[in-house]
């Protein structure tokens, strides 16, 4: 074990992206880019894992040498520890398919032409097997469904069977929860699943203007059936809030979803920032988030309710306090 400044999506991730594309990490930096690739163009082909770790050893390397590549640099999820030199992968994110039931305003998927066009679908589950017949997927790691919405991805239930069959302990579920799915039902019951649910709203009108759908009583339906099945005195089911400026940057807005969350059994949420906002905004007057951040940090104590800050609102956070550390919110 050898201390430097490094990643841990660069030492030991994996994601499956849109477009047919293989990265280590999928982390959107707003000055320098980010979400280095591994392959292009990829179909569901079986992997050569000499030669995929090859390439990852290329950019580990880089750190190990101090020497950053400069999509990584000032990005908020290098850190300094010891990192071990063993090849396999022990994050993976799912995130190949960009079919939806909800049509977000933040979210580029459904309007893009690019990535409808170039995202062609292909099967994931025999990469799957064969990454755990190889032993290169770790059971002790994290499995993360993203999307597109995960639920209505026709290989859902095989892979959800498949990671449970092997023992596989952390499977997180990024769902909009308009479709409840008895599997994550069942995972939850398991205590092998985790569920983050992205509402971004508190009222009805805000949920309808940021989803673009009518499905506000349903997700609040569906989450309150999913908190009341994670095992008891377990912290599985987190409610997420995207901050959309313009759309639900309001504090009455994010003390109602507060309110709402703790009334049906939610014991964390999760705040976040549209990231389109903060590639266009990173040198501008940030505070206003930063204000909005802190005042839901501060009523959701409060309330009761743990709130831990991912992606874009930390990077907000470290650009306004000058400070770079890791971020270890999360299951």
């Amino acid at each position: 074990m050898e201390k430097f400044e490094s990643c841990s999506y660069i030492e030991h991730g994996m994601v499956l992206d849109s477009c047919n594309t293989i990265r280590f990490c999928n982390n959107f930096n707003p000055r320098h880019g980010g979400r280095p690739i591994i392959y292009e163009n990829y179909h569901g082909e079986k992997i050569n894992w000499e030669e995929f770790f090859n390439i990852k050893s290329e950019l580990r390397k880089n750190f190990r040498e101090n020497s950053c590549p400069e999509l990584c640099k000032e990005c908020v999820n290098i850190a300094y520890k010891e990192w071990n030199n063993d090849d396999y992968i022990d994050y993976l994110l799912l995130t190949p398919w960009v079919q939806c039931n909800s049509n977000c305003i933040y979210c580029d998927a459904p309007r893009d032409k690019y990535v409808l066009e170039n995202t062609k679908p292909y099967k994931v589950l025999p990469l799957i097997k064969d990454m755990i017949k190889n032993n290169i997927l770790k059971k002790e790691g994290t499995i993360d469904f993203a999307g597109g919405e995960p639920t209505i991805y026709c290989e859902f239930e095989s892979l959800l069977k498949e990671f449970i069959k092997n023992d596989f302990r952390k499977i997180i579920i990024h769902t909009n929860a308009i479709k409840r799915s008895n599997s994550i039902i069942k995972g939850l019951r398991k205590g092998v699943i985790r569920v983050l649910v992205s509402i971004d709203a508190g009222t009805q009108e805000t949920h309808k203007k940021v989803k673009q759908v009518n499905s506000y009583k349903d997700v609040w339906k569906n989450l309150k059936e999913y908190a009341k099945n994670q095992p008891k005195d377990a912290d599985y089911v987190k409610a997420k809030y995207i901050i959309v400026p313009g759309y639900n940057d309001r504090e009455e807005e994010i003390l109602i979803w507060l309110k709402k969350c703790k009334e049906i059994g939610i014991k964390s949420v999760v705040l976040n920032l549209d990231f389109r906002w903060i590639m266009d905004n990173v040198n501008n007057d940030l505070i206003p988030i930063y204000n909005l951040m802190q005042y839901t940090l501060k009523t959701s104590k409060e309330i009761g309710l743990k709130c831990e800050l991912y992606g874009q609102i930390f990077q907000v956070k470290c650009e306004v306090e000058h400070s770079r550390e890791e971020n270890i919110a999360g299951f």
